[in-house]
């Protein structure tokens, strides 16, 4: 065989192959496609090797994996006249059994659907005040998303979530917001610093009754705090008696130098006591 002879088998063969497999077409599992026979939309082919007639059949391919869109509004005045910028996603996916209506509905869905994400987001901004875009964003985000699968659905789109990411503002304004919820926080400290005062005072009121009636209890009140306060100030006590501790029966200052001075001493003749034992034990 000639050279010549050669190339040309070799180029029958191959023009064979392709004739043969242009009348064959693979459809992958996350793929559907819709067959158009003679420009008349014929039904939908499922995934595998699948027939098809070269120069009369036209087979439309599209992928039905979940797609994420980001979208915004940019500079928007809420219904208060607050300038926001808003940034939110989108996460919808072609319904199987209607790929269709996506290939043949609509030119191009992806930028339609963002479109409309983008026209509804504008519209409900434009519709609420601040507020209730920064403390609603669940409610906000459902109301989008409903409104935007209802226009999708005629294109065989099936939105599965809207969420907005960031709502951005003027730092003027994130100053002025930031200084508001310190005053209602330093506001709502003071409240409750007034609150326990209150409950202080009641408290004290209270034990005020106990103690007028009861003047033991008075007393042994009193010895507790002093005992409470030479433990704190390492024996050392400043007291300076009124006529209200001497109306209560604790007594006078003299009583209260002797009761200071017997302190002392039992103090005093506690330590003398164990130092005498301990030298017992030595001897």
């Amino acid at each position: 065989m000639t050279f010549l002879e050669i190339v040309s088998y070799s180029l029958l063969l191959v023009s064979l192959i392709m004739i043969i497999s242009s009348f064959f077409i693979i459809i992958n599992q996350y793929e559907r496609a819709i067959i158009l026979r003679v420009g008349v939309h014929k039904g939908q082919i499922k995934p595998r090797i699948n027939t098809r007639l070269p120069l009369i059949d036209n087979i439309l391919v599209i992928d039905i994996l979940d797609k994420v869109r980001e979208f915004n509004a940019e500079k928007m005045l809420t219904k208060d006249n607050v300038p926001v910028t808003i940034d939110a996603i989108l996460r919808y996916k072609i319904i199987e059994q209607r790929a269709n209506d996506a290939l043949l509905n609509v030119e191009n869905f992806n930028e339609m659907i963002k479109q409309v994400s983008q026209t509804t987001l504008r519209n409900n901004t434009g519709s609420s005040i601040f507020q209730e875009i920064l403390s609603k964003r669940e409610e906000i985000s459902q109301n989008i998303k409903s409104i935007i699968s209802k226009e999708a659905k005629n294109w065989g789109v099936m939105v599965t979530g809207v969420e907005i990411r960031q709502v951005i503002i003027p730092l003027e304004l994130e100053a002025a917001i930031s200084m508001q919820a310190q005053a209602e926080r330093e506001e709502q400290a003071r409240v409750t610093y007034d609150d326990s005062e209150i409950l202080v005072a009641q408290k004290f009121l209270d034990a005020s009754k106990i103690y007028s009636n009861n003047p033991v209890a008075y007393a042994l009140r009193q010895s507790n705090m002093l005992y409470e306060t030479t433990k704190i100030h390492g024996n050392t006590i400043i007291m300076v008696p009124s006529a209200t501790l001497n109306s209560k029966g604790f007594g006078n200052l003299g009583t209260t130098i002797a009761y200071l001075n017997s302190l002392e001493s039992g103090i005093n003749n506690g330590k003398k006591q164990k130092v005498k034992g301990s030298s017992d034990s030595v001897l």
